[in-house]
C-alpha cells in the first residue's frame, strides 16, 4: 500500500541554537503560505488548509499536514508530511470516472494515474525542498555565528 505519510531525515552541520533554526524553518513555512503552524521546543507542526490561495502547482498544495523536528543535539532534522487529502480527492475523481465510463478498470487506472503520478511528483519536489532547507539552515549557521 502506498504510504500516505512520508518522512525525510537530513543531517545538519549547524552551530546555531534551536531557536535560530526553528525561526528560519517557521519563516520558510510562512513564505510557502502555510497558514497554521504550532511551535514547541524542538518541533514545528503545520496544517495546510485546502482553500488558502496556494494554487494547484504550489509546492505544498498536495500536503495537508506535517512537522519539522530537530533531534536533541540539533544535528538532524526530520521532515514528515501527509498526503491523505490528495488520496481522498483522487479516489473521488477516479470513482467518478469509473462510474461515468461504466468500467471499474477505467476507475482503477484513473486512480493509479492521478494519485500515483501526484505522489511521485510530490516525493521528488518535497525531497528537493528539504535539501534546499537543509542548505539554508547550514548556510545561515556558518555566516552569522561569531566565535
Amino acid at each position: 500500500m502506498f504510504p500516505l505519510k512520508i518522512k525525510y531525515k537530513r543531517i545538519l552541520n549547524s552551530n546555531s541554537n534551536s531557536g535560530q533554526i526553528l525561526d528560519q524553518i517557521e519563516k520558510e513555512l510562512t513564505r510557502l503560505k502555510i497558514d497554521k503552524t504550532q511551535r514547541s521546543e524542538l518541533k514545528i507542526n503545520f496544517e495546510n488548509s485546502f482553500f488558502n490561495g496556494q494554487g494547484r502547482w504550489h509546492l505544498m498544495a498536495p500536503v495537508d499536514k506535517g512537522y519539522l523536528k530537530l533531534n536533541k543535539n540539533m544535528k538532524e532534522i526530520e521532515y514528515s508530511f501527509s498526503v491523505v487529502r490528495t488520496f481522498y480527492i483522487t479516489s473521488g475523481m477516479a470513482l467518478f470516472f469509473g462510474l461515468i465510463s461504466q468500467s471499474y478498470w477505467f476507475g482503477i487506472i484513473s486512480f493509479l494515474w492521478l494519485f500515483g503520478m501526484n505522489w511521485m511528483i510530490t516525493l521528488i519536489r518535497q525531497n528537493i525542498f528539504v535539501n534546499k532547507l537543509k542548505s539554508k539552515l547550514n548556510e545561515k549557521s556558518t555566516t552569522h555565528n561569531t566565535v
